[in-house]
């Protein structure tokens, strides 16, 4: 029987068994073979740290049945009306963590030949940071500041590294993190709280300070400082979404330095940028080498181990990065 991992209370975690509704005509089933963890989000909804006049107070309650973003799976059966897609292909998707997904057939991207089914799943973080990079126009761009280097940060690393970006800064409190950024092709590691190192941050680019910054963090207490070292004339793009957006308060940099700020989300399919067509430009970086992912899946847990896997997100999150659930074993029983 299907099962999927639900958020049934603030702080718990459970595995139950659901009902999968019948395969409409345009619609695909899917097995899922692997889905990752967003732990910046997931965690923000599972212990309910936001406002209540929220972005995630509006979305998100409990009982919680979305609680993940991305996996990976194959294709059992096929709507008559679906073309292009038949049973066996390997697919991408956008939904909850789950054994089993009944899916409109335009909700799915077929992972190419060469990629390995774990790696497809970051499509969905690089999405989310794809929105970063096109609204910071990367590929003019010779330097940027990225704040936080989380998952979404280290998706926004390799776009700046495959748009040819010379001088990649990335800031983080967790030296583990820092090394997954290196390896992606950051070339300037600041180890530590970006609020003590102001001066050293400032004096990139010749001394005028980053003129691109992007906070991927979702932390309020972030935004003050990175209009304090962003350059003037510079751009300071929040791609981390805060569930305290009432604490994100404007400073005096705002003005004096001209800045403009840019709120992006994984939501604002732009230009004709859309989950699909972003999904392929991944791929074809992945396929050619120059979308580094090695390393990054650092934890496998099964379903069943579904409350380790949380913990783990919520209480070292400086060690975890890619938290993969392994849904291949059918023989698997959700706790009674």
């Amino acid at each position: 029987m299907p099962q999927r991992i639900v958020f049934p209370d603030r702080g718990k975690v459970e595995l139950q068994h659901f009902d999968l509704p019948a395969t409409g005509p345009a619609e695909v089933r899917v097995k899922t073979h692997y889905s990752l963890i967003s732990i910046g989000t997931e965690t923000t909804i599972l212990h309910q740290r936001y406002a209540p006049d929220s972005h995630f107070a509006k979305r998100f309650s409990f009982p919680q049945l979305k609680t993940g973003v991305q996996a990976v799976g194959e294709i059992e059966q096929a709507g008559a009306e679906v073309s292009g897609l038949a049973a066996g292909d390997r697919v991408f998707f956008r939904m909850a963590h789950g054994s089993h997904q009944v899916l409109p057939a335009s909700a799915v991207t077929c992972i190419p030949a060469g990629v390995d089914m774990p790696s497809a799943c970051w499509c969905g973080l690089a999405k989310t940071a794809f929105r970063a990079a096109w609204a910071g126009k990367f590929a003019a761009s010779n330097q940027v500041l990225i704040i936080g280097a989380g998952p979404v940060g280290q998706m926004l690393v390799r776009w700046a590294h495959v748009e040819n970006i010379q001088h990649i800064a990335v800031v983080d409190q967790s030296a583990d993190r820092l090394q997954h950024a290196s390896r992606g092709g950051s070339t300037t590691l600041i180890l530590g709280d970006l609020g003590q190192h102001l001066q050293q941050v400032s004096q990139i680019a010749a001394g005028l300070g980053p003129a691109l910054v992007v906070d991927t963090t979702g932390n309020p207490a972030v935004f003050q400082n990175a209009l304090a070292v962003a350059a003037r004339f510079g751009k300071v793009i929040l791609l981390g979404d805060t569930g305290f957006p009432q604490r994100q308060c404007l400073s005096s940099d705002l003005m004096t330095k001209g800045l403009t700020i840019q709120a992006v989300h994984e939501s604002h399919d732009r230009d004709g940028w859309t989950q699909g067509k972003v999904d392929e430009l991944f791929f074809s970086y992945v396929l050619s080498g120059r979308f580094d992912l090695s390393g990054l899946m650092t934890h496998e847990f099964t379903p069943l181990e579904c409350q380790q896997a949380y913990a783990l997100a919520e209480l070292h999150r400086e060690r975890a990065m890619g938290i993969l659930f392994n849904w291949t074993d059918s023989d698997m029983t959700a706790d009674k």
